[in-house]
């Protein structure tokens, strides 16, 4: 029995750790962490797949056209370089 109220009070004292530590991280607590939360899974369920999905497209072909370009320029520079200054 005592083995169990030492666990108990091991546990509340952790619990209370733990609110102390979200409190002082500016979170108010272990409410206000699951407060977040929700405004979180909120903030997010007004985004759809689909539209991440485009973004995501949307930036991996600008990157591919700014990569062609940098790649260009390159040669562009090599080039110069040749011409202008060939040793």
């Amino acid at each position: 029995m005592d083995d169990v109220l030492r666990q108990a009070e091991a546990l509340l004292r952790f619990s209370g750790e733990v609110e102390n530590r979200m409190a002082e991280s500016g979170l108010g607590g272990v409410t206000g962490v699951i407060e977040r939360y929700v405004q979180l899974r909120q903030a997010l369920d007004r985004l759809s797949q689909r539209e991440l999905d485009w973004a995501k497209g949307e930036v991996d072909r600008l990157i591919a056209t700014l990569t062609a370009v940098a790649d260009q320029l390159e040669q562009l520079r090599a080039i110069k370089l040749a011409i202008v200054d060939p040793n």
